[in-house]
This record gives C-alpha cells, sequence and structure tokens, in this order.
C-alpha cells in the first residue's frame, strides 16, 4: 500500500506541474485517434463510445531502441495495457485491463485480422505504421480471446516522404541491427518494401545460479534449460505492402509480412528456434455501394513454423551442474491459417451505419516429436473451423454529439481430424462449441472539450484444443487431458470520459471499470515426480475472477509545442473468487498498479529527446500465487532515453543519427516467471535517408 501511495503522489505531483506550466498559444497535441478497430467501420473517433488508444508512427519513432525488438514494446505505454516478455523466444505478452492472460484474454490481430498469439513475433516494429488497442471485452467484433481486449498491428505503406533508407545499429551483447527500406505514393498507388536484422551475442535468458535456487527451493524442473552461455539469436524480417485506391473509394491491397527466427538455447545442441519460418500475408479489396454503403473483403494466409532441438540438459549431482549435451528430441510445432471475412457497411441516412458480416478461419495445428536413441516418432495433428456473423448498428443524435451503438456476434467452432499418437485416445472425438456476445456503448459530447461515455460487453474462451484431448504419459514434459474443461466468460461495464483543452495544449482521459470472469480456464506446469527435471501440464478450471480498476492518460505541452509530458497510470484489482484453493488470489500476469511518465524535446533543427520512465508494481506467474522467486516476480522501476537528429547533407540526402540507453539505472527484473531482464542494454544508430 506504501508503495501505491507514493507512486500515486509522485505522478499527481508531476502531473499538476505540467498543468500549472502549460502553455495558452499553441495548437493541442490531441490524444491517439482511433476508428476502424474500435467500431470495424470508419468514424470520427470523436463519436467512439469504447476505451480506445493509438500508438501511432509519429510515437514509435521516439521511442527507445529496446533489446527487444518487439511489437509488445511499442504498447506498453498504454493505459490499461501490461506487457511481460520473455524474449527473444516468445511473442508478445500483452495483458489488457487486468485480465492478465495473454492467450485466453487477449485477441491480437494483424491488419484487422486475427492471428494466434505467437505469430505477433512475425512483425518488426519498423514494419509497424501504427497499434490500435481496444480495451473492454472485444468477442462481438473479434471473436474468442477478447475479454481484456483486442490489440491490432496496422502494417505500414508507402507515403510520398518516405523515399529509401538504409541504416545500421549497434548495442549491447554485440547486437546489430541493419535495416533497408522503400517506399512511395503516387496518385493511386503506394509500395513499401523493407528488410531488418536483428542478430545478436543475446544473454543468458535463464542463468544457472537463478534455476539453482528454484531447484534447491523444490521447483527442480528448471533446471534442465538453464543458461550457462548467452542465448545468441539470429532474426530476419521481410514485409512488403502495395495499395492502389482510385479517386471513387474503390481500393486493393497486398500486404506480407517473413520472419525466420533462430536462437540458441544456451547449452550444446540445444536450440529453442531452428530457423523457423513465419508468414503473415493479406490481401483486402473494399468499394463503396453508391451513396448507401460499402462492402469490404479481407483474407489472409498465416503460417508459423517453430522447430525446435533439446537434449538431456543440465542436472545436479553431488551439488555441482552437469550437462549432457546427447540429442534427445527434436520437435517441430507448425500452424497453418486461412481467415477470410466479408463485411458490409449500410449507411441508413446520415446518422444511422449498419454494419453486418461473415468471418471463416480455418487452422491446422501440427507438432511432432523425433528421439533419436529410440528412432521413433510421436506425431499430434488437429483441425480447427471457426464460424461467426456479426451484426453491428451505430446512431448519431444531436448533430453527432450523442452516439448509441450496439452489436451482437454468434461463433461456431469445431475441432476436428484430431490424431495424437502419444495419447491413450488416439484418435478422439471431434469437439464442437459455439456461443453468442453482445456490446454496447453511448458517448455523449458535452462540448468541444468535454466527453462522457460508458460501455459495456461479453466475452468467451473456448480453450485450447490440445487441452481437451493430450494425455502424453512418456518423456519430460507430460500432460493431462481434460475433456470436461469448461468455456471461459466474462462481462465488463466501463465509465470514462475525455478531455481536451486546446487553450492550454492539455489531453486527459480516465476510466473506470469493472468485470468478471467465470469458469477460469488456467493452466500449470507441476514437477513430474517420476522424471528427473521433468514437467506434466495440467489444465483445469477455477472458480470466478472479480476485475475493477482506473485508467488514467495524460498529454500535456509545457512552454511551447517543442516539450511534451505524457503519463499513464493504471490501478487494477484481479482478485479470484468462489475456489477452494485460490480464492483471494490475485490473476496471473495482474499487478496492482503500472504505469509510465514521459518527457519529450522535439526540435528537429537542434535535437530530439525523449526520456521515459516506467514501473510496475509485483506480480505472480500463476493463478495459484507460489511465493517463490520467480514466480513471485518483484516490481520494478526503469528510466529510459533516447537522443536522435536527421542532418541534411545534401538535396533530398540525410544523415540519420539516434543514441538510446533503456534502463539505465540497470536493474534486473524477471520480464515472465524464470526469464531475466538483461540489465542496461545501450545502442547506436546511423543512416541515410534519401526522399524522392
Amino acid at each position: 500500500m506504501q508503495k501505491i501511495i507514493c507512486v500515486t503522489a509522485l505522478w499527481m505531483l508531476a502531473m499538476t506541474a505540467c498543468f500549472s506550466h502549460a502553455s495558452e498559444q499553441n495548437e493541442i497535441h490531441k490524444m491517439e485517434e482511433i476508428t476502424v478497430t474500435a467500431t470495424k467501420t470508419e468514424v470520427s473517433d470523436d463519436t467512439v463510445p469504447f476505451t480506445s488508444h493509438t500508438v501511432d508512427r509519429e510515437t514509435l519513432d521516439t521511442q527507445p531502441d529496446f533489446y527487444m525488438s518487439n511489437v509488445g514494446e511499442i504498447v506498453r505505454d498504454v493505459p490499461g495495457v501490461h506487457v511481460g516478455q520473455y524474449f527473444p523466444w516468445g511473442p508478445p505478452w500483452i495483458h489488457l485491463r487486468g485480465t492478465g492472460y495473454f492467450i485466453g484474454r487477449t485477441i491480437y490481430l494483424v491488419d484487422g485480422l486475427p492471428v494466434a498469439s505467437f505469430m505477433a513475433s512475425t512483425l518488426n516494429p519498423r514494419d509497424v505504421e501504427r497499434a490500435d488497442i481496444l480495451l473492454g471485452p472485444s468477442s462481438a467484433l473479434y471473436g474468442a480471446n477478447a475479454s481484456g481486449g483486442a490489440v491490432n498491428f496496422i502494417t505500414r505503406k508507402g507515403t510520398e516522404d518516405m523515399g529509401a533508407k538504409a541504416e545500421l545499429s549497434y548495442g549491447s551483447n554485440n547486437t546489430f541491427r541493419p535495416h533497408v527500406s522503400v517506399g512511395d505514393k503516387t496518385e493511386d498507388f503506394a509500395y513499401y518494401l523493407s528488410y531488418s536484422g536483428d542478430y545478436s551475442d543475446g544473454y543468458k535468458m535463464k542463468p544457472v545460479e537463478d534455476m539453482l535456487t528454484l531447484y534447491n527451493l523444490g521447483k527442480k524442473q528448471y533446471i534442465t534449460e538453464a543458461t550457462p552461455e548467452e542465448n545468441d539469436y539470429k532474426n530476419t524480417y521481410l514485409s512488403s505492402k502495395f495499395n492502389w485506391k482510385n479517386s471513387s473509394g474503390t481500393g486493393l491491397w497486398l500486404g506480407v509480412n517473413y520472419t525466420q527466427r533462430y536462437l540458441y538455447g544456451g547449452q550444446t545442441n540445444l536450440i529453442l528456434d531452428d530457423d523457423g519460418d513465419q508468414v503473415i500475408s493479406t490481401l483486402g479489396f473494399e468499394t463503396p455501394l453508391n451513396s448507401w454503403g460499402k462492402i469490404k473483403f479481407t483474407g489472409a494466409y498465416q503460417y508459423y513454423d517453430h522447430p525446435q532441438q533439446y537434449n538431456n540438459g543440465l542436472s545436479v549431482k553431488d551439488n555441482q551442474t552437469v550437462l549432457d549435451s546427447t540429442v534427445a528430441r527434436q520437435y517441430d510445432w507448425s500452424i497453418e491459417r486461412f481467415p477470410a471475412e466479408f463485411q458490409t457497411d449500410f449507411y441508413l441516412g446520415k446518422s444511422n451505419i449498419l454494419t453486418a458480416g461473415a468471418f471463416w478461419c480455418r487452422e491446422s495445428e501440427k507438432r511432432s516429436n523425433y528421439y533419436p536413441a529410440t528412432d521413433k516418432t510421436s506425431d499430434s495433428e488437429w483441425t480447427t473451423d471457426q464460424t461467426a456473423f456479426y451484426l453491428q448498428d451505430q446512431m448519431f443524435f444531436m448533430d453527432e454529439k450523442l452516439s448509441v451503438l450496439g452489436g451482437v456476434r454468434y461463433d461456431y467452432w469445431k475441432y476436428f481430424d484430431i490424431f495424437d499418437a502419444g495419447s491413450t485416445n488416439q484418435q478422439p472425438d471431434s469437439v464442437d462449441k459455439d456461443h453468442v456476445t453482445y456490446r454496447g456503448g453511448v458517448k455523449y459530447r458535452i462540448n468541444e472539450n468535454i466527453a462522457l461515455r460508458t460501455s459495456a460487453g461479453t466475452a468467451y474462451w473456448p480453450g485450447t484444443a490440445l487441452w481437451f484431448f493430450q494425455n502424453i504419459s512418456t518423456g519430460k514434459t507430460q500432460r493431462e487431458a481434460n475433456p470436461d474443461l469448461k468455456p471461459e466468460k466474462t462481462w465488463m461495464a466501463d465509465v470514462g470520459t475525455d478531455i481536451a483543452i486546446p487553450q492550454s495544449g492539455t489531453a486527459f482521459n480516465i476510466t473506470a471499470y469493472y468485470g468478471e470472469i467465470k469458469d477460469i480456464v488456467s493452466y500449470r506446469y507441476d514437477e513430474n515426480p517420476n522424471v528427473e527435471g521433468g514437467s506434466i501440464i495440467r489444465s483445469q478450471n477455477l472458480g470466478g475472477a472479480d476485475i475493477y480498476g482506473l485508467e488514467i492518460g495524460v498529454k500535456q505541452r509545457l512552454f511551447s509545442e517543442r516539450l511534451r509530458f505524457t503519463a499513464s497510470l493504471t490501478f487494477n484489482h484481479s482478485e479470484i473468487t468462489d475456489d477452494p484453493a485460490n480464492s483471494g488470489h490475485q490473476l496471473r500476469n495482474a499487478p496492482d498498479y503500472w504505469g509510465s511518465v514521459g518527457l519529450a524535446y522535439m526540435n528537429p533543427e537542434m535535437l530530439n529527446a525523449d526520456l521515459l520512465f516506467r514501473f510496475s508494481d509485483d506480480r505472480y506467474y500463476d493463478d495459484e500465487n507460489t511465493e517463490l522467486p520467480y514466480f513471485h516476480m518483484k516490481a520494478y522501476e526503469t528510466l529510459d532515453a533516447k537522443i536522435w537528429r536527421d542532418w541534411k547533407i545534401a538535396n533530398n540526402v540525410m544523415l540519420t543519427t539516434s543514441f538510446s540507453a533503456v534502463n539505465i539505472f540497470d536493474r534486473e527484473y524477471e520480464t515472465e516467471i524464470v526469464y531475466i531482464n538483461p540489465g542496461r542494454y545501450i545502442e547506436a544508430s546511423a543512416g541515410v535517408k534519401y526522399v524522392f
């Protein structure tokens, strides 16, 4: 409680100082705008009744260069958004509004279509035009996994002033990050092409001494993959996007993002990602229907391949760690997805937009294990079809001062063609799930400065197919199926206000929310008592959870338009209820408070600088709230900075330079359970930009 009081006092003091020194002469630096992600149709952000934010390209360019080249970092400073990472292996773990589970309660989108959570690592931050964040249950728009909301990454496209750029960055841990891009836009056509690399000696993701600590406290399974050596990695990103749109509004676009990733496990013959390929390609078409509507089609091909190689690993003998580097298992995990969506907007007069749409996705997942010692292979595969229909109506009254929106969606899932060689029943019956979700909201603009809004919604998550049927009773990592696992259901309501004062350059929003989760779906990794260093993965339903909190966001100009202050603060309480073993516990990855305070100075002719202070309360890895190091992840504060400038060296030619220092005070803390932050990271960049 003392930590919360101190953080609140400091944050409010800084905010008060900013308001008192605001200039009254310059135009306001507006809060982020968002239209399509929040409503699935193009409307003014002034009419959106839901809590939503956008991190645009201008903001992305001011952010420090983090040691994680990961899109999770770019949304970390939005109210209601908390990010955990186990980079460079995993995806961004983006937790929204205290729901605390990045797979089942956050939906990830790329250019408007859902992707499997792990596929978000396909994108390099340089290839993102903006990130839209929609807070609160969003299943009525996007389907399952949206209890806390949605994150939509819009990929970059060509603009008139983009030109060509070549840049090289070098940072701590012998990290090289080359980047080459070219883009342009004519009257009807735009294109963007880029290559980015992220190559590094890495750092020790799971240091041996830390895993020994857990070993001595009874958690023996984590010593097996402890890292006596640095986890060097090599990630290559390719991105392209082509857009065509004529004067009548008919448009066509094609975007392709490809990534190849390699990650050394820190032990001989341990490879956590063996040149795995990832692809997200999207094709879209839209055209107006005279003056009464618009149709839009979007389809995609998404592919994720994650080959790995495991050795027998580290063990403890006579109080010493011993490495057995013999190859024990070769594993390949692949996902192939074909999502498609058709949507029609009907303009029912000037004050009503009716949106109707249909969504379909086929996802095929395969997992293959090969054991060299026995020359045996164990495969599993299954297919999931998802079909959905949705309807939404947004009405405007009082010259658009009042907007009312309501929506409903029906989803049907079918898990079929299931085969699992390692399970007792190798070909279990198909599994069907369906559900109806709702959402609605009202926004009233009192005047040009103040708006009030309120919204409510429901969400649904059927669970992961693997948890229903897979029983594995051999090997180090085993699994117990739970065919009786119930779907997880969520509802949440919020109320908030948006304030904009052009005279003082102020933008402010505050939102209070309350929600409940029923039949919480939870998984855990238990120690295998029969296998040294082994685990048993189990899934279960807990009781429910109460979630409530307060989100605050501020943008403020100081003294002049060159100096800007930003702040975000989230208070949250996520408590498990109605469960015999876990009532009163905190949901995993749901701290009581977190936020950031930033100060940016923008003077392109002299120097640009950004200073960013981030903080988070402690949190737990599991819903059991295990009181052990790394399971109970400690609170942290970091200070980051970036300085940059572009230098004109000839007509249309500029030299670009930047310097970033992240985690300046060299704090080491758990980014996610046993994965450790490497401490201070420093990176310098130089490049050449040519504007056509």
